[in-house]
């Protein structure tokens, strides 16, 4: 592993960008890939599809500065993180006040469906419809088209999506994956909360030991919610707490409704975690800029606000510091 990487991880300052475990959106996602590397973000996690790969090294490329790993994800089961919202728009009644479009956080739906590319599977559409038209196509990512990108792409870190309850499938998972984890230098298991996630995880632990790699437990504490509001970040810290109070080794981070809020939130109660990965609330404040990188002004910006997010902050009093990542040099 890069030793700056291994560092913040080590030090509690890791940040990672998500672009989300079936986000396709291209063209947003090279773009952010550029942002966030000059940002001075350790990992940018992507969806397990080529297209996606390359448009996000294209971005990483681009930056020409210290690259952050690449990881790619995969779920070991059904997982509501690998869904795409479906309907047939020509049973839309012509009167319908498509609450669907508005509730969007990423405009995938029109009059014409929902675009796949950008649609993550938040789920918000699903029970909005007052038609209940919508529905989620789930799917489950075959381990060798992963294994493909892992031979073929410079893929640093993989991370598994799994829940309670799927030590089965994980381990059978596992067995495909270990002829190629010696390639990895990180491997991030996400894990939603549950009343028995603390052993389910140490099943896992148990499964996966003797791992050659960093391990980061993610806690997915409200999943792909971070840009509803500064509250959803509470899950998550409760989750960490849980992990960290009495979970297996590893390093733990947070991620699942993680925003603005959660870097003083983990502050204010002096939680010992070893970093945040942010999703939609990153993704969200950064689409203004993305059409218009090409001004110095506008990167500047765009840079300025994906490091504010993710470059842990001072705080005023106590043994919890950090210090902040060196401004980048932004071409222009």
């Amino acid at each position: 592993m890069d030793s700056g990487h291994l560092r913040a991880l080590k030090a509690g300052s890791w940040s990672k960008l998500i672009c989300g475990a079936s986000y396709q959106d291209t063209a947003s996602i090279e773009p952010l890939s550029w942002v966030f590397t000059l940002a001075g973000v350790n990992c940018i996690d992507v969806c397990a599809d080529p297209a996606v790969v390359a448009a996000a090294r294209r971005g990483i490329q681009r930056a020409g500065t210290t690259p952050p790993l690449l990881m790619v994800s995969l779920n070991d089961d059904t997982d509501p993180h690998f869904r795409k919202a479906h309907f047939d728009p020509q049973v839309c009644p012509p009167d319908c006040p498509r609450p669907c479009e508005r509730v969007c956080p990423v405009q995938a739906i029109s009059t014409a469906g929902v675009d796949a590319a950008r649609c993550y599977g938040c789920g918000r559409c699903l029970e909005i419809c007052p038609y209940q038209y919508i529905t989620a196509r789930t799917y489950v990512h075959r381990p060798a088209a992963v294994i493909e990108l892992l031979h073929h792409q410079p893929i640093a870190a993989l991370e598994i999506h799994t829940q309670t309850g799927h030590e089965h499938s994980f381990a059978h998972l596992w067995r495909q994956l270990q002829p190629w984890v010696q390639r990895l230098q990180v491997l991030a298991i996400s894990c939603p909360d549950h009343p028995q996630v603390i052993p389910y995880l140490w099943n896992l632990y148990k499964i996966i030991t003797p791992l050659p790699c960093a391990l980061i437990w993610q806690a997915d504490g409200r999943p792909m919610s971070g840009d509803i509001g500064a509250g959803t970040t509470w899950a998550t810290v409760r989750l960490a707490q849980k992990i960290l109070d009495r979970g297996p080794p590893g390093f733990v981070q947070l991620a699942g409704g993680t925003n603005q809020a959660t870097w003083p939130l983990v502050q204010k109660l002096n939680l010992p975690v070893h970093g945040v990965a942010y999703g939609s609330y990153a993704r969200k404040s950064l689409q203004p800029y993305l059409q218009n990188l090409d001004n110095s002004d506008v990167l500047a910006a765009a840079v300025h606000t994906a490091q504010e997010l993710i470059a842990p902050k001072r705080p005023d009093a106590g043994d919890w510091a950090f210090a902040a990542a060196p401004a980048p040099t932004v071409p222009g």
